[in-house]
């Protein structure tokens, strides 16, 4: 049977961060049971196509939910699928305010941890509004290990303004040295403007934003990128994707389903579901419409398309360039019928005499150079 996977959104969070564009809201942690039912009902009335391979506890912050709820939804979902699914990702807050228990969640299922550090440096927390130290950061991690997880993934920004090459090298040698299994590095971005995908910012957000974004270096930032590229490899991390680098074996199986297509299911406020193939829908985004609606025993969706065979073409390269190894032409012509190359006989030439894209019989691939400006090679195929 095809592999399928499962994402959970929780939105709850402490504080809401100003640059954050997913679908959150701040000071509601008393709805948390009422939304752990809803989650629960319309996980019980989803479609269970596939082998369960993957769940995902996205927000937010999922760490928020109590162990017994975790516990709840994981054995749901094997229930449902009747499947035990191999990877259990749950993404957690590292501040000494919210402290999860740890040892209950690897108990509920668990097992693998995203935990959002997002820097080991106190002025970078400050200018980012975390509401977390540094020492906090290192005391999750610390406690993580001590509950018995050996899958932990760390996020960390750079691209911070004030954030100097120097300074970044400091963070990210001081992450490297808790070996963690799994790196996710993000440039801070700050749209002003968001896209489809994204929820719209705060007002207080937003101005906090137009004073961030005059005071950031694109420049700085790529000079970042490519010191971790080379930190990293020479730790032994292996760079899979464009802000992923793992321990051999320890890359997620979640998002790598995402980047190959694979079918998945998003249960929550705002989640978004993708048959494999040509559909796509997503929930409600506001909070209390979701939960109306999973109350009336009325499905969540505000919305689907049915995704064109240009769209389908240009996600199938956008998402395979994602990946450091390429899009292998193969499987593209075994869909679409074409040899990338062929078909995109212009963007490719571009890509090649831009030195942005690296082209062999089997794989279409960014460089090095393409991985920096990778925005700039994606366009080259849009439609």
């Amino acid at each position: 049977m095809d592999s399928h996977h499962l994402y959970l959104h929780v939105p709850f969070c402490r504080l809401v961060c100003a640059y954050c564009d997913f679908v959150t809201v701040g000071g509601r942690q008393t709805d948390i049971p009422r939304y752990t039912e809803a989650l629960a009902r319309e996980l019980s009335a989803a479609p269970a196509p596939g082998s369960l391979q993957t769940i995902y506890f996205g927000g937010g912050t999922p760490s928020l939910l109590p162990t017994a709820a975790v516990a709840r939804l994981v054995q749901s979902a094997v229930d449902r699928w009747d499947a035990t699914p191999a990877e259990v990702t749950l993404e957690a807050n590292p501040s000494s305010r919210e402290t999860p228990d740890w040892a209950g969640l690897r108990a509920a299922g668990v097992n693998r941890l995203s935990l959002g550090i997002q820097s080991l440096r106190d002025p970078e927390l400050r200018a980012l509004a975390r509401g977390q130290t540094a020492a906090e950061g290192l005391a999750a991690y610390a406690a993580a290990r001590a509950a018995g997880f050996d899958n932990v993934s760390i996020d960390l920004i750079y691209g911070i303004p004030g954030q100097s090459l120097a300074d970044w090298r400091s963070g990210l040698q001081a992450a490297i040295d808790l070996s963690p299994d799994h790196l996710s590095l993000y440039g801070l971005s700050l749209a002003l403007v968001p896209d489809e995908w994204a929820a719209p910012p705060r007002p207080g957000a937003l101005r906090w934003r137009h004073r961030q974004v005059v005071q950031q270096d694109d420049d700085l930032a790529a000079d970042q990128y490519a010191l971790a590229e080379d930190m990293l490899l020479a730790a032994g991390y292996h760079h899979y994707e464009l802000s992923s680098w793992a321990r051999p074996g320890r890359e997620s199986q979640h998002n790598s389903a995402y980047w190959a297509r694979r079918p998945y299911t998003g249960l929550g406020a705002g989640a978004h579901s993708y048959d494999g193939a040509a559909r796509r829908w997503w929930n409600e985004r506001d909070l209390d419409a979701y939960l109306a609606a999973v109350e009336a025993d009325a499905r969540p969706v505000a919305g689907d398309e049915e995704l064109d065979e240009p769209t389908r073409a240009f996600e199938a390269i956008a998402l395979g360039l994602r990946r450091v190894d390429g899009l292998e032409r193969s499987i593209f012509f075994a869909e679409f019928g074409e040899d990338l190359v062929e078909r995109y006989r212009s963007a490719t030439a571009t890509g090649l005499d831009g030195g942005l894209l690296e082209i062999t019989p089997e794989v279409v691939r960014l460089t090095e150079r393409g991985r920096l400006l990778a925005n700039d090679a994606l366009v080259l195929f849009a439609p």
